[in-house]
């Protein structure tokens, strides 16, 4: 009896389960006074039963293995297990990725709601037993965007620094200008920036994308993403209309990211000049050649900012480093001082805030950017605009500083001048680490003639490669 009555508790207490059993294991989903019971996967849903629910048809492409989603007019094709779906022709980079399932496709409620509904202009509402499908797509969260503007002498570099991280890209826009996309954000600019450009007419923001108008002809050159912070930057330049290729395509890069070494000075201007006719413009090519050789012997990539007998603006310099995503840009110079008795390796980094460590630093900056080279036309203010975007790189910049100059004192027994920073011209920019080294004065007549010396040069570049590469491990 007590055995009978134990087995009846089970079998009403196991029936009175079922039900919620039965709920736990369907999602309900409403649209239009219909609803439908959705089968749940673990944290994903069934997307078919949705899609149809709607009035969307969905097939799948054996030959292709893509899913096509057909709504009226609009379609969308995605890839199970790719984080990708092609919107009315638009590429979206989604986070996630639908799967294969028993009924076909299955996705999470997120990927439901922003990759599928929200392009055929619909979103989903939370409801006490499941989903409302509701029409006009939902705007993501909000994105704040701060844009920043340097004009060089050929080139802008815009920097659009975001308060998190999230999917954007650049793309040319069909009536001109740039458009950056947002998918899974709804960007809102900073109403607190002051954009300054002569190659910039104006920023907006539509909730799903910033438009970037331009002056004429100028268009873009290049785009990448940027961590801690988040940035944006896009390089803006000259642009020749199609059929004709802009030569700026052949500053694209293949393959890694290079480490950019910058020989100084160039072309008419060749800088400092020693007692024995050696100037700053030779020398820092014999050693960039050198360092460039040094540094792919050790499997780096590498890419000079200027030909043995070419000139280039100092902003022009870091402007390519940017268009190429460089790893590193190093920048190589000769030193001189009123006081012949002057010796030894100096390495710098930039100074944000137009300030230079010492008198001595601030000297040589200016010697530097007073470069014969240089037509650039941006204050001091300007200069303090890169605060947000170099600010990440700053500390790496300190480091890799260090790293170059504690091996040109221990391989080459130099005198250390140390590790300074002061405002050169040729690092404002950079949106990665980026040093400037003087390896040398050439007013010091023992030191000029060590430094026309081949096998000197050698170990000047053997050790600034050592720095780079301690530097990178």
């Amino acid at each position: 009896m007590r055995k009978a009555l134990i087995f009846s508790f089970l079998f009403l207490l196991t029936a009175s389960l079922l039900p919620a059993q039965e709920s736990m294991h369907t999602v309900e989903f409403q649209y239009a006074g219909r609803s439908v019971l959705v089968p749940k996967l673990g944290n994903r849903v069934e997307v078919i039963p949705i899609l149809a629910l709607i009035g969307a048809g969905a097939e799948y492409s054996l030959s292709a293995g893509t899913y096509v989603v057909a709504l009226g007019e609009q379609r969308l094709q995605f890839t199970p297990g790719h984080k990708l779906v092609l919107a009315n022709g638009v590429l979206l980079n989604t986070k996630e990725a639908a799967v294969p399932s028993p009924g076909g496709i299955a996705a999470s409620i997120s990927f439901v709601d922003q990759s599928l509904l929200g392009p055929l202009g619909f979103r989903l509402e939370p409801i006490p037993q499941g989903y409302r499908i509701a029409p006009g797509a939902r705007f993501a969260d909000p994105v704040s965007v701060r844009p920043a503007a340097a004009d060089f002498a050929a080139t802008t570099t815009l920097v659009l620094t975001l308060d998190r991280a999230t999917a954007a890209v650049a793309e040319p826009a069909e009536d001109g200008g740039i458009v950056v996309r947002f998918d899974d954000s709804s960007p809102r600019l900073d109403p607190t920036a002051r954009l300054q450009s002569r190659r910039v007419r104006s920023i907006t923001s539509n909730g799903r994308e910033v438009v970037i108008k331009t002056s004429p002809d100028i268009g873009l050159l290049n785009s990448h993403l940027l961590d801690d912070p988040p940035r944006v930057i896009i390089e803006l330049g000259a642009v020749i209309p199609k059929p004709t290729p802009a030569p700026a395509q052949a500053l694209e890069r293949s393959g890694p990211p290079p480490i950019v070494i910058d020989p100084g000075h160039g072309g008419k201007d060749t800088g400092a000049v020693g007692g024995n006719g050696l100037t700053e413009r030779d020398l820092t090519m014999a050693v960039a050649q050198r360092l460039a050789a040094e540094l792919e012997a050790r499997g780096l990539a590498v890419r000079l900012t200027r030909d043995d007998g070419e000139g280039r603006a100092l902003t022009d310099r870091t402007a390519l480093a940017n268009r190429l995503e460089a790893k590193l840009f190093v920048s190589l110079h000769a030193n001189a001082s009123t006081f012949s008795s002057v010796r030894g390796a100096e390495t710098y980094y930039m100074s944000l805030d137009a300030q230079a460590t010492d008198a001595a630093a601030a000297a040589t900056a200016k010697l530097e950017n007073e470069a014969g080279e240089a037509s650039d036309e941006r204050s001091d203010l300007d200069l303090i605009l890169w605060d947000l975007a170099q600010t990440s790189a700053l500390n790496e910049s300190a480091e890799l500083a260090v790293a170059v100059q504690t091996r040109l004192n221990a391989l080459l027994d130099l005198r250390d001048r140390g590790v300074k920073q002061a405002p050169f011209v040729v690092l404002t920019g950079a949106t990665m680490p980026a040093i400037l080294v003087e390896i040398g004065f050439l007013s010091n007549p023992a030191e000029a003639s060590r430094l026309a010396r081949p096998e000197h040069q050698q170990e000047l570049a053997r050790a600034i490669a050592t720095g780079i590469e301690a530097f990178l491990r």
